[in-house]
């Protein structure tokens, strides 16, 4: 008796159950749960085990489910013990919902059959016929030129002016492809048309065989619109591009850091390995780290693989999520372009896993599960022989660490694409300037943009009209009602919101505690900059944050209309700093580069950097040079002056050694325990409690505090901070999980992150 366990649907943990034979894992079987008929899913096998009491057998084997691969099953398992986390959320989150995958039963013929010449069955007849077709339908399907070539090259055989294939040869693929499909036959068509006791006799004597196929999808292709349908010409990489790409594909390392300056052509690399993959049969996942750059990237995709990609991100819906995996699954389509949950994507034979713009921060969930694409690509990779390419102007420090100490291998690109020259930057202090908005220098140059009919990129990273409405008469702040910060005001609905639970209401135009109209509107947003520029310039503008991004193609019509020169100015939050490439935005304007430094985190200068990098980058892509102008209050900030330099190094160095002598991040491994009530009597006490259960003395541990915003959708927040050396703190996990077992409260939710990237 063999013993197995398995992930029972809708349930949290593994259960055991028995079989006489044995089981491949990741079946999907039918087992018996709490006198139901559930399905699950095999995790592994209890080598070893033996047990003195009566365990259930598994009931069935669903060979007609999707079942998934041991190595894909690993990856799960993985990232269960590594966050500290539910196989469930796992599960349901590497697997969409409604996706219903069925098998069909086929009959068909073995070619090596020697007794295959022998036209004695009518069942063989009836399928062989099926194998010969007209010119005129190869044509059709292949074009003339192709099927010359076939002709030429014997892998067509003619009878009777009709052509079937040489299977003496080592065929082409898609002539291959399409042969065996027509010598395919459903099992009700034939058993139907022919005598059962003669496809007895055929399937007895091995000439001809019943295989199981994956159903054909009975509901609409997933399509995109890509407006420009042209084909795009294969591009040439320059000496410095095809040595990295040569170095990739040669290297026995798996795993690579490719960092090289805004608009040096890392995709273009990225383009030539993901061909040279599929070429060798293999597979790619391509990863970027926001749905606004899904437009570009699907046209640029489509325009070099055609319908081999499949698209994954947050904006599909269940179904249009399942059609995409079950082109996946079945292999119809080997390259896939998605946001973070592409990671588990059910690519066959995958090669590379390629991750663009690797350093934002957007491919951490920050909802259970909350796992790190970036760290799920390094270890399926490892389990599954593929490489991953790791790629920004403006890597994590971690990375780069890993990088530089040999962990990953480094590339470094540092000219632009075509000779383009890198954009000039000016920093501007806005403590002399009388305009709280636009300084006279960027105000200048945006003008002389503007007469050149070329375009302008203005950063805010901040939404709405303002962060903060004050009453002048009595100083109340509107204050959201369930958390502790004060409610932004968004003039293009005249509404008041919160940022951290989305509830509003409509501005009324005075004071709540009061009624006074005498308003200071505070923290200008992205709004409010809209609003003061069209003052100044009667021109096209086009805004871009959360808030107008909400329908469902507005990234691809904001990008396509950006790119036609619709608009002459775009003004954005952080989605507009990622990737965007506009050939003829000649002047970045950086309004306020502060709106970071403030926080109290100890990668707030690396992200200050990083954004403010990115987006001077989209400046002098083309062949116009660019010029960014940066806003600060701040212009002696060594974040601000290595951004000016646009040194990367230098700042990584800087950066680098506060790391080590605070042990922070890559030296130490930290974990953030958020403990939180809707009752904030108790929760406190309990937290001290919990602290006390966790403590070790061979790890740092610092709180229970108060988080940076107490109160958010009507909980009450309290936090604890671990840190400790990489083999400490994975044997610290185990402690901390019983602690969370036992400590399990109704009233009290705890959610541990491990490598967090929010600690608010």
């Amino acid at each position: 008796m063999r013993y197995y366990s398995i992930y029972v649907e809708n349930t949290v943990d593994f259960f055991t159950y028995s079989s006489v034979q044995e089981i491949k894992i990741g079946t999907q079987v039918k087992v018996s749960f709490q006198n139901k008929k559930r399905v699950g899913v095999v995790i592994e096998e209890e080598i070893g085990k033996s047990y003195n009491y009566n365990v259930l057998e598994i009931e069935e084997i669903l060979d007609n489910e999707i079942s998934f691969s041991k190595s894909y099953i690993k990856m799960l398992l993985w990232i269960k013990e590594y966050y500290m986390v539910g196989f469930d959320q796992i599960y349901t989150t590497a697997i969409p919902k409604g996706l219903k995958i069925k098998y069909v039963d086929k009959y068909v013929i073995n070619f090596k059959s020697s007794e295959l010449s022998k036209e004695d069955s009518s069942i063989l007849s009836y399928m062989l016929q099926k194998q010969w077709v007209t010119k005129a339908t190869l044509n059709k399907i292949f074009g003339k030129e192709k099927v010359k070539e076939y002709l030429k090259d014997i892998f067509l055989v003619e009878k009777d002016k009709k052509y079937t294939i040489n299977r003496e040869l080592d065929l082409p693929i898609e002539l291959e492809r399409y042969f065996l499909e027509r010598s395919e036959f459903s099992r009700d068509s034939i058993e139907k048309r022919f005598d059962k006791k003669e496809i007895e006799t055929l399937l007895k004597e091995e000439r001809i065989f019943l295989i199981r196929r994956l159903k054909e999808k009975d509901t609409q292709e997933l399509t995109y619109d890509v407006k420009d349908k042209s084909i795009r010409t294969p591009t040439v990489l320059n000496d410095e591009q095809e040595r990295i790409k040569q170095k990739i594909i040669d290297s026995k390392k798996r795993y690579f850091l490719l960092r090289g300056v805004t608009g040096s052509g890392k995709t273009e690399i990225y383009i030539h390995l993901i061909r040279d993959g599929l070429e060798k049969g293999k597979g790619a996942i391509f990863l970027v780290p926001e749905i606004s750059l899904t437009p570009q990237m699907v046209k640029r995709f489509k325009d070099e693989f055609g319908d081999e990609v499949a698209i994954l991100h947050s904006r599909l819906s269940n179904l249009e999520r399942a059609r995409e995996w079950y082109n996946i699954y079945s292999g119809q389509k080997r390259i896939i372009l998605g946001v973070r949950s592409a990671i588990f994507a059910p690519v066959k034979n995958l090669g590379y896993i390629i991750i663009d713009e690797e350093h934002e921060n957007s491919y951490k969930q920050d909802t259970s599960p909350r796992y790190h694409a970036k760290y799920v690509a390094l270890k399926r990779a490892e389990l599954e022989g593929a490489k991953v390419v790791l790629g920004s102007a403006t890597p994590s420090i971690e990375s780069y660490y890993y990088a530089k100490k040999g962990l990953f291998e480094l590339l470094e690109l540092e000219n632009r694409y075509r000779s383009a020259k890198l954009p000039e930057i000016k920093i501007v202090d806005m403590k002399r300037e009388q305009n709280n908005f636009f300084s006279e220098l960027l105000l200048k140059k945006i003008r002389d943009r503007l007469l050149k009919k070329e375009q302008v990129i203005l950063l805010l990273n901040r939404k709405g009209y303002s962060t903060v409405i004050q009453c002048k008469k009595c100083g109340f702040i509107e204050e959201c009602e369930h958390c502790s910060i004060s409610l932004s005001y968004y003039a293009g609905v005249n509404r008041l919101k919160c940022n951290y639970c989305g509830i509003g209401k409509l501005f009324s135009g005075s004071c709540s505690n009061c009624g006074s109209n005498e308003l200071e509107f505070g923290g200008q947003g992205v709004e409010r900059i809209e609003e003061e520029l069209k003052k100044i310039f009667p021109v096209n503008i086009i805004r871009v944050d959360g808030e107008v991004a909400k329908e469902k193609d507005f990234y691809e019509r904001m990008y396509f209309d950006f790119l036609n020169k619709k608009y002459d100015i775009m003004i954005g939050t952080q989605m507009i700093s990622r990737g965007l490439h506009f050939p003829d935005v000649t002047l970045v304007g950086v309004i306020n580069a502060d709106t970071l430094m403030g926080i109290p985190d100890f990668r707030t200068g690396e992200r200050t950097y990083q954004l403010i990098t990115q987006v001077a980058g989209r400046a002098g892509r083309g062949e116009k040079s660019g010029e960014v102008i940066i806003q600060t209050y701040q212009p002696e900030n060594h974040v601000i002056e290595k951004i000016q330099e646009n040194s990367y190094v230098s700042f990584y160095e800087k950066e680098i050694k506060k790391r080590e002598e605070l042990f922070y991040p890559p030296f130490s491994r930290i974990i953030n325990i958020g403990i939180s009530s809707s009752e904030e009597k108790g929760l406190e006490e309990f937290a001290i409690e919990f602290h006390k259960r966790i403590k070790d003395e061979e790890i740092e541990i610092y709180g229970p505090m108060r988080a940076m915003v107490y109160r958010v959708k009507g909980r009450y927040r309290y936090n604890i901070f671990v840190k400790g050396e990489r083999e400490k703190i994975n044997n610290y996990k185990e402690r901390l999980l019983k602690a969370y077992k036992e400590m399990k409260n109704r009233k009290y939710r705890v959610v541990i992150d491990v490598e967090p990237t929010n600690l608010i």
